[in-house]
């Protein structure tokens, strides 16, 4: 016995030395000066700052009105604070207190052996790739863990304060990303579930009614204050560029790509989420049949099931979004792990309960079972023309493998084969009656330290091209004319964000090769700000200023 309790130390040691590793690595980066993900980040930010007539003159500038990440971006802006730094704190801050929340509402009361490796869980998950960014990724985290949270505690006890809590919550959740209108849905299936349950269909109506008016009222005022007022105050959460390509008409073939990459989709979370979804829901089906009368869900039990409702709600939009962009080129057959990973650790840590019981063998091959089928139907997703970038996702990067096509990405490592040793061993151990929550602890550190590895391969040119640039454009901007009109010259969307953004707004951004501009573009233009080595057109130009990524160019 002693041997044991020994074994099990030492593996938790040397887990936690795997999931510290880890955060420490993604830690590092949020001092980084400039965004990694800058079509994304930059926008954000830029929209943040400063107003629709200065973001004109950056027309690739995507629109945006997400008003509770706009507004929490302002308000570090208006601090002094360096507000890419600050934003990006803001959101670590969000995304680990909202998983320490969690972790201390389901597994209070378990063995301190099982409160640690849950722990180690979600440190050592790598959903810091976008979490820690100057994306909404960490906020929504936090704000869907405080709305499960608040479901657990108070739906039984206090009925309406928790309707107009998850109301106030629910609005802000869908303004930090419209996504959020997934776990809406999923209350609403909770509370019929429930409600049919336990019998008690007579406070549903007055529910749905405070939580409606809480919802909406809420979401249009946040919408107001952070000036981003919707076209309709019952859609205040779809802007623009989703309000578009939700309302296109879908494409032929569109089907397919939908059901190609739900299936990816359901596949990869199965693998990453199968054992403790298999878990909870047989210990909440046990309980279910030994209850005499109506079954009533403990608090955790709610936050369990709200989560995997919000799961497969997720799942869903997702892949009525694929299909609805399914006419773009590019956009077609990705795996995008950005928009559900996050669910995973986040359901490791809600089926705690489930998971600390003693599991007969069959509920262990039943999670081994699932996990084995998940990692069957990746592999066939990926054989069908499913393509994973490494941008695109963060613990799912551990089944990277170059595409000659669509992702010419080369890496001499074996990510993909050492991805599925590591699954077929994780689901082999549970087979073999090692604890789930063991061998899931082991399958998240192995591929969150495979897709960590890759992802230092991947960004580390990436990010020294962008200490590159930063230390140019405090080079030049000393540089730059006082009053008349400037022009960025930049070959891409990343480039020209990143140069607005760090320019205060001031240029005029073009993209492509110089070469390409119109004649008569630059004629009343006072300076160029040009990346790459070719000159701008409509000389005569003076070059004061030479870098490793930018050069200015002046009239004479």
């Amino acid at each position: 016995m002693a041997h044991r309790i020994w074994l099990e130390r030492l593996w938790l040691a040397a887990a936690a030395c795997v999931a510290l590793a880890i955060l420490g690595f993604y830690a590092s980066r949020l001092l980084m000066p400039l965004p990694i993900y800058a079509a994304d980040e930059a926008a954000y930010l830029i929209r943040a700052i400063y107003p629709d007539p200065v973001v004109a003159l950056n027309p690739a500038v995507a629109p945006l009105n997400n008003g509770v990440h706009l507004s929490v971006i302002r308000a570090v802006y208006r601090l002094g604070a360096p507000f890419i730094v600050g934003d990006r704190l803001v959101n670590a801050a969000a995304y680990l207190g909202g998983l320490l929340l969690l972790w201390r509402a389901s597994a209070a009361r378990l063995p301190r052996g099982d409160q640690f490796a849950l722990l180690l869980i979600a440190v050592g998950f790598p959903y810091y790739r976008f979490a820690f960014s100057n994306l909404a990724e960490g906020l929504f985290v936090g704000v869907l863990a405080m709305f499960c949270v608040a479901t657990g505690r108070w739906y039984r006890s206090r009925p309406s304060a928790h309707a107009l809590l998850a109301g106030l919550l629910g609005a802000t959740l869908v303004l930090v990303k419209p996504n959020g209108m997934a776990s809406i849905a999923a209350l609403a299936v909770l509370a019929i579930l429930e409600a049919a349950a336990s019998g008690q269909w007579r406070r549903l109506p007055l529910r749905a009614l405070i939580f409606g008016v809480a919802f909406f009222v809420a979401g249009n005022l946040i919408q107001i204050a952070a000036e981003a007022p919707a076209a309709h105050p019952l859609a205040f959460f779809v802007g623009d560029l989703y309000g578009g390509q939700l309302a296109s008409q879908m494409p032929p073939g569109a089907l397919r790509f939908g059901l190609l990459t739900l299936d990816s989709m359901i596949s990869a979370m199965a693998l990453l989420a199968g054992p403790p979804i298999v878990a909870g829901l047989t210990d909440l089906w046990s309980r279910r049949r030994k209850a005499r009368g109506p079954f009533e869900a403990n608090g955790r039990d709610l936050v369990f099931v709200l989560l995997v409702l919000s799961l497969l709600a997720t799942l869903a939009m997702v892949a009525i979004f694929a299909m609805k962009i399914s006419s773009t080129h590019g956009e077609t057959e990705r795996l995008w792990g950005r928009y559900f990973e996050f669910l995973a650790p986040m359901i490791w840590l809600a089926a705690a309960p489930a998971l600390a019981q003693p599991m007969t063998p069959r509920v262990r091959l039943a999670c081994a079972a699932v996990a084995l089928a998940g990692l069957a139907g990746l592999i066939v997703s990926f054989q069908a023309g499913i393509v994973l970038f490494p941008w695109d996702a963060s613990i799912l990067t551990a089944f990277f493998h170059p595409d000659p096509v669509r992702a010419p990405v080369y890496f001499a490592f074996p990510y993909r084969a050492l991805a599925v040793a590591a699954s077929l061993a994780a689901a082999a151990a549970m087979a073999l009656q090692i604890r789930p929550l063991q061998a899931g602890l082991g399958l998240i550190l192995a591929l969150g330290a495979l897709s960590t590895w890759l992802d230092h391969v991947w960004v580390g040119p990436m990010a020294a091209q962008r200490d590159a640039l930063e230390r140019d454009i405090r080079a030049l901007q000393p540089q730059l004319p006082v009053t008349g009109e400037i022009v960025l010259l930049a070959p891409d969307e990343n480039d020209g964000h990143l140069g607005f953004l760090r320019l205060d707004a001031r240029p005029r951004v073009l993209l492509g090769p110089p070469g390409q501009l119109p004649l008569g573009i630059l004629t009343d233009v006072k300076a160029v700000v040009a990346a790459g080595p070719e000159a701008p057109p409509g000389g005569p130009w003076i070059q004061t200023y030479k870098g490793a990524e930018l050069s200015l160019y002046r009239r004479p």
